[in-house]
Parts: structure tokens; sequence; C-alpha cells
């Protein structure tokens, strides 16, 4: 792409879907219930689209697919955080829809057939680990961690991929809420697979080496 603006990306990072807990669409690109629907959501904490920053901003995704993601004709319903400038709102919707090519945008976009918006309103991250809650009106995503049924301690799980496009080391947690109402996309998937991880994603020598957990 000769007119590709470079972009980097550091945040936090959640995903909530219909899987059964640990998603084997990470092991072998199946889903559990033989399709996908999901709610992914994440906050910029350090970023930048060519000479644009996009520290703080938030992105709130629902999607789905008929079967698994990577045989396609997928619906993404898409949310921006309303406090992002016109410059910010351009440079998101260009590394959301891979046309400056990028981890892990560039094979979602190929999966995905029909797009809803992308609408800016107010989008709420509350980035806890395990616990982290991500929402807009009308859908949520809220994780709670495993805890030992004998003592009610939490327990951490990890699913470590080293070479994941998406993260290398999620945090492997339940939906406490999993809920769309919105834009012809509605289920309830509450109390199915979730994860949170630390992302790093970018377009720039090396799209492949996107994320690692710390």
């Amino acid at each position: 792409m000769a007119d590709r603006i470079p972009w980097h990306v550091k945040g936090d990072y959640i995903e909530a879907c219909n899987c059964d807990f640990g998603c084997p669409c990470n092991y072998s690109g199946f889903p559990s219930k033989g399709n996908c629907e999901a709610i992914v959501a994440f906050q910029i904490n350090k970023g930048s689209h060519g000479t644009t920053s996009l520290d703080g901003l938030k992105v709130f995704t629902i999607a789905k697919w008929p079967g698994a993601i990577h045989e396609g004709n997928g619906t993404l319903a898409c949310f921006i955080d309303e406090g992002a400038t016109e410059e910010q709102r351009g440079a998101l919707v260009r590394m959301l829809t891979a046309q400056d090519g990028g981890m892990p945008w560039e094979i979602f976009a190929a999966t995905v057939t029909e797009i809803k918006g992308p609408f800016f309103v107010p989008v709420k991250f509350e980035a806890n680990g395990t616990k982290t809650k991500a929402s807009v009106d009308g859908a949520e995503a809220a994780l709670t961690p495993f805890t030992n049924p004998v003592d009610g301690t939490e327990n951490e799980v990890h699913t470590v991929i080293p070479g994941g496009f998406i993260w290398k080391d999620g945090l492997v947690a339940q939906s406490a809420k999993n809920v769309s109402k919105v834009e012809g996309v509605e289920f309830d998937w509450t109390g199915q697979n979730a994860y949170y991880a630390k992302i790093e994603w970018s377009n720039e020598e090396d799209p492949h080496a996107a994320t690692k957990f710390g």
C-alpha cells in the first residue's frame, strides 16, 4: 500500500462471546455452537495514526457470523466514543476497516460483509482485568473471574498463543453480562466465555507481532 498511513496502539481489550470457556476458535477455528456472536471492545491508552493522536479513545463493536469467523459473511456494528475529533474518527475508521493494513483488523475486515455504523456515541470502558466492563446504550459486556468453589478465591487462568494476532496472552473469564439489543444484532450470552488482554497492535514493520500481556 503506497499510501498506507502508519499506526500503532496500546491498550486494554475485552471480548465476550457465545463459546464455551476458553473458546475453541482459538484452537481449531470453529465455535462451540457452530456460529459466533460477540462483543469486542478496547480502550487505547497510547496510540497514533500518522500524526493524529489516538490516546484515550474507546471502541465498542458487536459482531456475528453465521458460522466460523474465517468462513466469513459477518455483520459488524461499530461504535466510537463521541469525544473523538473528526481527525480521530477518520483515523479509527481507517484502522478498523483495514485501509492501512495491520493486525488484527486486516483479518477481521476480510470476514465481514455488512458494517453498521460507525456510530459516534458515548462508549464506557472500565479497565480492571477480569472485572472489566464496557458498554454503549443497548449493549454491554461485563467480565467476572472464575472463583474456587470451595473457598471463593479468584482463579487466574491464562490462554497463551505465541503467534496470536489479537493477543498473545489472554486472561480467561466468564461474562457477568454479554447482551446486545441494538442495530438488529440481538443476543444474550451471559455466563459464557470472555477474555481480557493488554493489546499492542500496529501496521508498522511486522503487523503480525501484534500483542503481549503485561
